[in-house]
C-alpha cells in the first residue's frame, strides 16, 4: 500500500505542482482546498503525511483568517490533528509563506513535524522532506527549512 499524503492546500497551482512531484515519487496524493474537507479527510482516510498551508479558508470562499482566533485557520487544522487520539502520529508539515519566528514557533508548539517556507523551496525538494520526516522519531523537534 502506498504512503498517503493530504495536501491541504487552496492554490490551484501548487496542488497541481505538488501533487505531481509526489505522485512521480511514489505517493498516493489526496487533496483538500479548504480547512473543512481537510479535516474531514484526515479523520477518514488517516493519511501518513499532512502537507498543511496555513492561509486556507474554512469553508469555500471564507477568508483564511480565523474569525474568533485571528489566526491562520491552518493552526485549527494542525490542532484538530495533534489533539484527537487516533490521529496525533500523523506527521504534519508546515508548507506556508507565513515566515515569522511567531509563526513557527506557534506550529512548534501545536506539534508540527516541520516547516516549511514555500517561497523558498524547490518543489522537487517536497519529496525528500516527507520522506525524511516518515523516518525520524516523531520527538516534537520542529525542523525548519527555508
Amino acid at each position: 500500500m502506498a504512503t498517503r499524503v493530504l495536501l491541504i492546500e487552496d492554490e490551484p497551482l501548487l496542488v497541481s505542482l505538488y501533487a505531481a512531484v509526489l505522485s512521480q515519487g511514489g505517493y498516493e496524493v489526496l487533496t483538500a482546498p479548504t480547512a473543512e474537507s481537510g479535516e474531514e479527510k484526515v479523520i477518514v482516510i488517516r493519511p501518513h503525511v499532512v502537507l498543511l498551508d496555513l492561509l486556507i479558508p474554512r469553508r469555500p470562499g471564507e477568508n483564511i483568517i480565523g474569525e474568533s482566533l485571528h489566526e491562520p485557520v491552518g493552526y485549527q487544522v494542525l490542532r484538530l490533528i495533534k489533539n484527537t487520539p487516533g490521529l496525533r502520529d500523523i506527521r504534519v508539515i508546515v508548507l506556508s509563506n507565513l515566515d515569522s519566528d511567531e509563526h513557527v514557533r506557534t506550529a512548534k508548539n501545536l506539534g508540527a513535524d516541520e516547516y516549511l517556507v514555500k517561497a523558498n523551496i524547490d518543489p522537487h525538494e517536497l519529496k525528500s522532506h516527507v520522506e525524511r520526516i516518515l523516518h525520524q522519531p516523531g520527538d516534537g523537534k520542529l525542523v525548519r527549512m527555508g
